[in-house]
């Protein structure tokens, strides 16, 4: 799947490829990944990355690979148009630490008005940023769908869309092609796709009584 084919996750069942990684033409790459979530709906999911705090928390979310949150822009109530501030292994210290800038986005940037107006779940939708440097590489969509034993997450990580943040810089596309082939790697994405997998494994196993306890909410 290719950034502008995202709203085929509208489409019910399933797609070719929900699990793994594709490659396509000039470096860009696409992690897909899929969580089920018993007991869990996609109110939650949503509500978590509205209410989701500092380090400690984010450890809660993946006690290996996550040290550091903070937050930037932050709306009570909402994730939108806030910046998630990251410092993060991905699948495991025997790798780099990734610091990372993830600014949420409305779904309306990602979605069609017409296909998203009606859909019940959640999209957790962002750009995906180097926070030591105001270049952004990817972009992401938790794509959230109520089922009858709970929810299902269906990650899509593009990654390659590479743009300045810088308001006085911007990349040809001859630099953002070299910036994709030089960042944005095999490994890059294996580790990605691990770590996705493990992260939202974790919030799947606390998330519904943690929503129960903090909200007072007890509906489906």
């Amino acid at each position: 799947m290719l950034l502008s084919e995202v709203n085929d996750l509208m489409k019910p069942g399933y797609l070719p490829v929900e699990s793994g990684v594709v490659d396509h033409a000039d470096g860009f790459k696409t992690v897909c990944a899929m969580t089920r979530m018993p007991r869990c709906r996609a109110k939650m999911v949503e509500w978590w990355f509205s209410w989701l705090g500092g380090t400690d928390q984010y450890k809660w979310w993946h006690p290996i690979d996550h040290l550091f949150s903070d937050w930037e822009t932050r709306t009570p109530g909402t994730h939108i148009g806030s910046s998630h501030l990251v410092h993060e292994y991905l699948a495991g210290p025997d790798g780099p630490i990734y610091k990372l800038k993830i600014n949420f986005r409305d779904p309306l940037e990602f979605f069609d008005d017409k296909n998203f107006g009606d859909f019940k779940g959640a999209a957790i939708c962002a750009r995906i940023g180097d926070l030591e440097h105001p270049v952004n590489f990817g972009k992401m969509v938790h794509f959230v769908r109520n089922t009858d034993a709970g929810c299902e997450m269906r990650s899509r990580f593009f990654l390659g869309h590479v743009e300045s943040r810088d308001p006085k810089v911007a990349f040809s596309s001859a630099q953002a092609s070299a910036i994709r082939h030089e960042n944005v790697t095999p490994e890059l994405a294996k580790r990605l796709h691990q770590h996705c997998q493990e992260e939202m494994g974790y919030l799947s196993d606390f998330l519904p009584v943690m929503y129960r306890q903090i909200t007072g909410d007890a509906t489906c």
